[in-house]
C-alpha cells in the first residue's frame, strides 16, 4: 500500500507570495524582511477550536511546529483523497494523534505525525478502505534533534543505569560499541554513542505511536536490531524487531517493517508500518517490504503545503462575537 511520508523544516520563511490575499501582516522592522508573513495568520486556515489552542502555546517554536503540523494533515487529505480542506473535522479526544471524524468515507485512513527540532513529518496512507472497516496498516512515525539538551554531559555507566527499563543488553552493547573514547564508562557518553540512542528510541516510539499507546508501554519488550549502522539520508529498511516475553497486549509480532533515515546531520526520522494483510500472508516479508519503497522522503515547502488551502468559514455564534 503506497504511503505518503513528508518532511518539512519549520525555519522556512513563510513568504507572502505563498499565502491567499487574507495575510496582510507582516514583520516590521529589517526592510529586507517585508516579505515574510508571521505564521500565526495560517491559523485561519484552522478551525476556530484548534487555532485558539494553539495561541496557547507559549513557545513559538512549540506553536509553529504544532501549526505546521495541523496544515500538513489537511493537506495530506486533500491532496491525496479528494476533499475540500474546510470539510476535515478532528475530535479532541485522548489519542497521541489527530483523530479525524469527518468527512465519514475517510475516518480510517492511517496516518501520523511527529515533530522535534527543525523539523515536522507526516506519514500517511493514500488509499482509503472501500468497506470503511479498520485500516489494515499501522502507522507510526518519530523525528529526534540529535543536539536536544538531556544527556550530553552523562557518562555511559550512568546512563546505562537510568535507562536499563527501556533498552535490552543487546541494545545497550550496541550503543557502547560506538563510543569514541578508550574509557567511556567515565566520561561523558560520546557523541556516536549518543547518536545511536536517540536512533533506537526514535524507532521504539515510532512503534508507540503507530499502537497509539501511553507511556507505561514497556519498550523492552521490542528489541530493535539495527544492520546498517552507518547513517545516511538514503532510507534504511533492513532494521528489524524482535518481541520478548511478556509480549505487551495491542503488539502484534508480524507484519512490521521500518524506514530510518537522517533528515540532515542533527535529525533523524524513523517510521513503523504494520500490516494485518501481510502478516496473515505466507509471502508476508513481500508485502511489508513493499510498504516501504526506499524512495527518499519528500520534504515539502510553504507552496506546497498551502497549495490547497482556504480559510475556515466563521460560524454564526463567532460573528456575533
Amino acid at each position: 500500500m503506497p504511503l505518503v511520508r513528508w518532511a518539512f523544516n519549520i525555519r522556512q520563511p513563510l513568504l507572502l507570495e505563498n499565502v491567499k490575499p487574507l495575510v496582510t501582516c507582516l514583520t516590521d522592522g529589517d526592510e529586507s524582511k517585508q516579505n515574510i508573513v508571521p505564521v500565526s495568520n495560517l491559523l485561519n486556515y484552522l478551525p476556530k477550536v484548534e487555532a485558539d489552542a494553539l495561541l496557547q502555546v507559549r513557545l513559538e517554536d512549540d506553536m509553529r511546529r504544532a501549526l505546521v503540523g495541523r496544515l500538513m494533515v489537511h493537506a495530506f487529505f486533500t491532496a491525496h483523497h479528494s476533499c475540500h480542506w474546510e470539510e476535515l473535522v478532528f475530535d479532541c479526544s485522548e489519542s497521541t494523534s489527530p483523530v479525524l471524524i469527518a468527512p465519514e468515507p475517510l475516518k480510517n485512513v492511517s496516518f501520523r505525525i511527529s515533530h522535534h527540532g527543525d523539523w515536522v513529518i507526516l506519514v500517511g496512507e493514500t488509499e482509503e478502505d472501500a468497506n470503511g472497516s479498520s485500516s489494515p496498516v499501522r502507522l507510526g512515525v518519530d523525528v529526534v534533534d540529535f543536539q536536544a539538551p538531556g544527556h550530553d554531559h552523562v557518562s555511559f555507566e550512568s546512563f546505562s543505569a537510568s535507562f536499563q527499563d527501556q533498552f535490552t543488553a543487546k541494545e545497550m552493547s550496541f550503543m557502547a560499541e560506538a563510543s569514541d573514547s578508550d574509557d567511556a564508562s567515565s566520561e561523558p557518553m560520546a557523541e556516536n554513542q549518543l547518536r545511536r540512542f536517540y536512533r533506537l528510541w526514535c524507532l521504539k516510539e515510532s512503534i508507540v505511536k503507530a499502537l497509539d499507546v501511553g507511556i507505561d508501554f514497556n519498550l523492552k519488550s521490542i528489541e530493535m536490531t539495527i544492520q546498517d549502522t552507518e547513517e545516511t539520508q538514503t532510507p534504511i529498511l533492513s532494521t528489524v524487531m524482535e518481541v520478548h516475553d511478556p509480549k505487551p497486549e495491542l503488539l502484534p509480532k508480524e507484519g512490521w517493517s521500518f524506514e530510518e533515515a537522517l533528515l540532515d546531520s542533527d535529525h533523524c526520522y524513523a517510521i513503523a508500518a504494520q500490516s494485518s494483510s501481510s502478516a496473515s500472508s505466507p509471502s508476508s516479508k513481500e508485502d511489508s517490504g513493499a510498504i516501504m519503497d526506499g524512495s527518499e522522503i519528500k520534504r515539502v515547502d510553504w507552496k506546497e503545503l498551502l497549495q490547497n488551502a482556504v480559510p475556515y468559514p466563521v460560524t454564526a455564534a463567532q460573528a456575533n462575537l
